[in-house]
């Protein structure tokens, strides 16, 4: 394409360049300038009030009232009285709430886990008199009483050294709202408080607050014999007065007794004298090690020197989850009742099985609708029924969540065998908190065999 050149442009076509600049300049000589005229002013335009772009909002000024009265002194005063007792009133109920739910769980939430000593093999047997100079430090007295001058004595064995102490669920059981006092083997005296307790193992923590304790040594009872020496120290005289030692030996070393409210579990058993006041002292062996927490309430009263205690294997998984949960969460339980069916008692009663005879099923059991009033249960995991305590040690080995398997006859004669999930046997204590004037005294007369009460533990 041709470029175009603005500068060789002219209006007349195909002339030479010359010649138009020669006619340029001759026009430009022929051209005058016109004279330039002064400029006009423009007219002043009037000033135009704004629009704004908008509609303006129309509103109208609020006067203050002015014959509004000033609030008296009367009506003041009301208003500060009404502030002042809503106040008090939020602050008392947010008090009261939050006593209430801390109250006896301020120490829970800690894992406190106490080993249980091995029984020395090459060791020689101490006196008594060296068992107690090494026990006593971690034996207590305790004054259980509240307001009302209700009041009783008791003793408890140091737990660990931060101010956990052992002792019996039952020592306030008659004693409403109660509170503590320690008294040590050098005698000082503290003020403790309620943690848990628990009334199927008859166990309870209660805790001293910033005290550094000489605790305990505790032994494995599973390691005892029958015959073998021991002593048991606590404090019968009084909490005040200092720890009385009686000998004795191993009686039983896995007894199984009815306590409390028709609980039952297996005990260790001892000759030794356990008195009112010793409950919750200690059952010790003659290595200095605790092998039982003793419990007055459950020495016999008909058959002459017969005491128990219980074992440091049960008080150890206790009273850790008192501890920690405040509660036990782990035992299980298989939710029935039932009378036991033994050789002898199918013989004079006509029973055609041996086993256990349902009386009821509670509604939280997994054999809830699975078994009825009637049935039989002749086998646990295999193993025949020939009484209770078979039933009653698979059940206390196990943990709530564990399976079993349950054979039994119907009424129809009809052998059949389930699975049932055990449930958890979440025992309640004997603490309470509503302060009365009169004492309550539990039950703990125990049934006789065969008595119907509920499986395994309690009513």
């Amino acid at each position: 394409m041709e470029e175009f050149n603005s500068f060789d442009y002219n209006e007349e076509q195909n002339k030479p360049q010359e010649e138009a600049e020669q006619n340029v300049s001759e026009e430009s000589e022929a051209f005058e300038e016109p004279p330039i005229e002064e400029a006009k002013p423009e007219p002043e335009i009037p000033e135009q009030p704004f629009i704004p772009p908008y509609n303006p909002i129309n509103y109208t000024p609020v006067k203050p009232v002015e014959d509004k009265q000033p609030m008296s002194r009367g009506l003041k005063f009301f208003a500060l009285v009404m502030a002042v007792v809503i106040a008090l009133t939020t602050a008392c109920t947010a008090g009261y709430f939050l006593g209430k739910s801390s109250t006896g769980n301020g120490f829970i939430g800690s894992d406190i886990k106490v080993g249980l000593e091995a029984k020395p093999e090459k060791s020689n047997e101490m006196t008594a008199a060296q068992v107690y100079e090494k026990v006593n430090p971690g034996v207590v007295g305790i004054c259980v009483y509240n307001s009302k001058g209700i009041g009783a004595n008791a003793s408890g064995v140091i737990y660990s050294k931060d101010g956990y102490i052992i002792t019996n669920d039952h020592i306030y059981s008659e004693v409403a709202a109660a509170k503590f006092k320690i008294y040590t083997h050098d005698n000082k005296e503290y003020d403790a408080e309620y943690v848990a307790g628990d009334k199927v193992s008859d166990l309870a923590v209660l805790k001293v607050k910033g005290a550094k304790l000489e605790a305990a040594t505790f032994g494995n009872s599973e390691q005892l014999i029958f015959g073998e020496n021991v002593v048991a120290v606590g404090r019968p005289g009084g909490a005040e007065n200092a720890s009385s030692i009686t000998k004795g030996i191993i009686s039983a070393t896995s007894r199984r007794v009815q306590t409390t409210s028709n609980y039952s579990s297996r005990l260790i058993e001892t000759d030794c004298p356990i008195n009112p006041g010793s409950s919750g002292g200690a059952l010790v062996n003659m290595y200095g090690q605790v092998i039982g927490i003793t419990s007055s309430k459950l020495a016999s009263e008909e058959i002459d020197a017969v005491g128990y205690a219980i074992p440091t294997t049960t008080v150890k998984r206790i009273a850790r989850e008192l501890i920690k949960h405040g509660k036990v969460l782990s035992r299980a339980k298989l939710g029935i009742t039932y009378r036991a069916i033994d050789s002898v008692t199918a013989s004079i009663s006509n029973y055609k099985y041996v086993g256990l005879y349902v009386d009821s099923v509670s509604e939280d059991s997994d054999l809830y609708g699975k078994l009825q009033k009637g049935d039989i249960i002749t086998q646990i995991n295999g193993i025949d029924v020939t009484s209770d305590e078979i039933v009653l040690d698979i059940i206390e080995r196990a943990k709530a969540g564990d399976k079993v398997k349950v054979t039994f006859v119907s009424s129809k004669e009809t052998s059949k065998t389930i699975e049932a999930v055990l449930k958890a046997n979440v025992g309640e204590s004997s603490y309470t908190q509503i302060e009365t004037n009169e004492s309550s005294r539990p039950n703990f007369s125990g049934g006789e065999n065969g008595g119907a009460f509920d499986f395994p533990f309690g009513e």
